[in-house]
């Protein structure tokens, strides 16, 4: 018979190690999703803020307001925030375009995660299109 002393010792590392690299990709796939949504949400919010303003200038604050108040509402995962109007026509009957840009951070999954190949950053950007009414009234 052969002398086994310590092998529990062995496979209980082996799962504990197994079980974190688990929990540290499901971890990291949430935030990955969350951060998108986010994004996504964020930005929809900014397109939609800034549809109901008269113009281009207040239109962006408004979307910044709208879309940095849509990322405190949903939580921290999403930060960095970055928000453009480009290509937007704020007169009546035209669109909103916000592009919003926001990265999820996975520094602290440590050297586990960096050895499972988890990037510590991963920026989205997701836009989102609002028409503007045909017949409201320009100030």
């Amino acid at each position: 018979m052969r002398d086994e002393r310590g092998s529990a010792g062995v496979e209980m590392l082996i799962m504990a190690t197994a079980a974190l690299s688990i929990v540290l990709v499901v971890v990291a796939s949430s935030r990955y999703v969350d951060g998108s949504a986010q994004a996504n949400d964020a930005a929809y919010a900014a397109a939609r803020a800034a549809s109901l303003e008269s113009g281009m200038g207040p239109g962006a604050v408004a979307g910044r307001q709208a879309a940095e108040n849509s990322l405190a509402e949903r939580g921290k995962s999403c930060q960095n925030l970055s928000v453009s109007f480009v290509g937007s026509d704020f007169t009546s009957g035209g669109q909103v375009i916000a592009e919003v840009t926001c990265t999820v951070t996975l520094l602290d999954t440590g050297a586990l995660g960096r050895q499972l190949g988890l990037r510590p950053n991963t920026q989205f950007t997701e836009r989102a299109v609002v028409p503007i009414e045909t017949y409201r009234s320009e100030s």
